[in-house]
């Protein structure tokens, strides 16, 4: 797969390398799945659960549906406002948001985000660019929904839903805010984030309208905005669809391109979403491919800086070793279909996108993607969600020159973070009193700020539904069991000889029951790599980095297996260990555009 061969890495030491005169910052904030945690249902049978703490009711989720996702969904709210006072602090003014903004694009949480988006526009001067995710729109004109898993005033679930039909063997609360909006209500109400021209925009222009930069005219483009305007066939259905992407010029020199990257199907009777991403949009939208060939000429042409975004990613993500992890974990775990393929990778590579900013994925990462038979080159940077480990956001800076300066900045403290724990203490106790088989681990209450909060949620999801669902069984238990004095003796053994070896030791670890994560979880750090890249390897014991490259080291000499077992499994899997160990820079670096190299910044 073509990846960084060819890409110069370097190392800078420095505290940043772009002067601040003559520079712009853009702010990333992805995945934020925005739910208003006190909201107003309108619901006669259901308010929310009063806070004795604000004194208000909250519409939130229980702690147990939480544990289980890969995502949080209340105290990311908060961290969202955390991460916008960080930006009013730095004096950031232009805000990217690349899609999954709210919870499931819902009338309460859109509303909720254009509420919060106005305020720091007003107060602070900010200007919010906003592209759509596969949650909003969920399906493309909306429809009835609802959800299970409701905190209740007892601490037990409650179900709400838009109308009765939709949990019919329930006892749901009715309430249309929990709804979803389709593409006509959520762009209306939040087209003042760059969904439609604004007059303080220096260009703004959508896939379906004449590429005239010369003749721009405000008025022109407003009038041609309509969405009504921006809609493409739906395969074979006879049917249209709406794309919300466009290109904006906020100020001199800077091209943001936002790219719908949505894909519904039409079944006959509905519309269906998916979650895969460029694989599917590169089918089913073509048309984005040639106007983005005439954005990317005509940004070239002008000397602009064009900067892509979109909710999902452009290239690989995993530090070249998807291929491996299919092989190891299988082709549906680990999400492994939202990676793009090369083919995918390499059209838009070739229409002229060099940099793409990304979510979706909820990690952190830096993906290089370089055609070995041209000069076509993609970097794909990926920006953590705001709701999950590692909660960050990324800052760009960008300047007159070809080099262009990211930073990935972490929220650590998040104020009212703690705000509903009494609440999830509730739920516990009713778990407790059921004897329900989901409850949680408590301990995560006592997190003492967000960043190890999402760094327990992260622990949690991952023995109660990654190690279950995506391992093979027998891997699972040796990596959790064996002691890195077994791992390393075990690497410097013969095929045959590491074979019998771990076979034994399954052998005596059945005979008794598998214990807990030990301390020195190579699962536990896994994911840290995997979703916090350098984020994350900063959160590695000093030991234990010492100890894997030691072992990473030895494996080096250790012949591959040609055999199937514990022993091919276990090599399998430290050649992907090894990769996301060894990635590309992701925190701190500077990419220079023209001369195709990235440089890491050692703060």
């Amino acid at each position: 797969m073509a990846g960084i061969l060819g890409t110069a890495i370097q190392l800078a030491s420095s505290h940043g390398i772009l002067a601040q005169a003559d520079t712009n910052q853009i702010a990333f904030l992805s995945d934020i799945h925005l739910q208003d945690v006190y909201a107003e249902l309108n619901s006669e049978e259901f308010k929310g659960v009063l806070n004795p703490k604000t004194g208000k009711f909250a519409t939130i989720r229980t702690m147990k549906s939480q544990i289980n996702s890969t995502r949080l969904f209340n105290e990311n709210y908060f961290a969202f406002i955390a991460a916008l006072e960080d930006l009013k602090h730095r004096g950031i003014q232009l805000v990217v948001l690349p899609g999954d903004f709210t919870d499931d694009g819902q009338p309460m949480n859109v509303l909720a985000l254009k509420k919060i988006l106005d305020q720091y526009s007003a107060e602070s001067g900010m200007r919010f660019f906003i592209t759509t995710g596969n949650h909003d729109p969920v399906k493309p004109f909306g429809g009835e929904a609802g959800k299970r898993d409701f905190l209740g005033t007892d601490g037990s679930e409650q179900a709400i839903a838009g109308s009765k039909d939709v949990f019919s063997s329930e006892q749901a609360a009715i309430s249309d805010q929990i709804n979803y909006w389709g593409y006509t209500e959520i762009t209306n109400a939040l087209g003042d984030f760059g969904f439609f021209p604004s007059e303080k925009d220096l260009f703004w222009a959508h896939p379906f309208q004449e590429l005239d930069v010369d003749n721009y005219n405000f008025q022109q483009a407003k009038a041609s905005s309509s969405l009504e305007d921006r809609v493409y066939k739906a395969g074979d259905s006879g049917l249209t669809l709406p794309d919300a992407s466009y290109v904006v010029e906020p100020v001199d020199g800077i091209w943001l391109l936002a790219l719908d990257g949505n894909v519904y199907t039409y079944t006959g009777t509905e519309w269906r979403g998916s979650s895969v991403g460029f694989n599917q949009a590169a089918l089913h939208k073509k048309h984005q491919l040639d106007w983005i060939k005439k954005v990317a000429s005509e940004a070239e042409k002008r000397g602009k800086t064009l900067i892509s975004f979109s909710h999902y990613p452009l290239a690989e993500f995993h530090d070249g070793a998807s291929d491996e992890m299919s092989a190891l974990f299988g082709a549906q775990k680990f999400q492994l279909a939202r990676v793009p393929t090369t083919e995918t990778t390499s059209l838009y590579a070739k229409a002229g996108i060099k940099i793409h900013f990304a979510g979706h994925m909820h990690i952190n990462d830096t993906g290089i993607y370089q055609d070995q038979t041209t000069t076509h080159t993609m970097y794909n940077i990926q920006v953590p969600s705001l709701a999950a480990y590692p909660p960050a956001y990324k800052k760009l800076t960008t300047s007159k020159s070809s080099t262009v300066e990211i930073e990935t900045i972490s929220l650590a403290e998040v104020d009212h973070m703690n705000e509903f724990f009494d609440l999830y203490r509730m739920e516990h106790r009713w778990l407790l009193e059921k004897q329900d088989p989901g409850i949680w681990d408590s301990s995560i209450l006592a997190s003492k700020d967000y960043l190890e909060y999402t760094r327990n949620h992260l622990r949690e999801l991952t023995k109660s539904r990654f190690i279950p669902s995506d391992w093979p069984e027998n891997l699972a238990i040796l990596l959790q069991n064996l002691s890195p004095e077994e791992l390393l003796a075990w690497s410097k053994m013969e095929e045959a000889e590491s074979e019998n070896f771990l076979q034994e030791k399954m052998r005596k670890l059945k005979v008794r029951s598998k214990r807990s994560l030990p301390d020195h979880a190579i699962i536990d750090d896994f994911y840290l790599l995997k979703n916090g890249d350098e984020l994350g390897k900063k959160l590695i014991p000093e030991e234990r980095i010492s100890f894997y490259e030691e072992l990473i080291s030895s494996l080096s000499q250790k012949t591959s297996s040609k055999e199937k077992g514990l022993n091919s499994e276990l090599i399998q899997f430290f050649g992907i260990f090894e990769k996301l160990y060894h990635s590309n820079p992701s925190d701190h670096f500077a990419i220079d555009l023209k001369k195709n190299t990235i440089k890491k910044i050692e703060d």
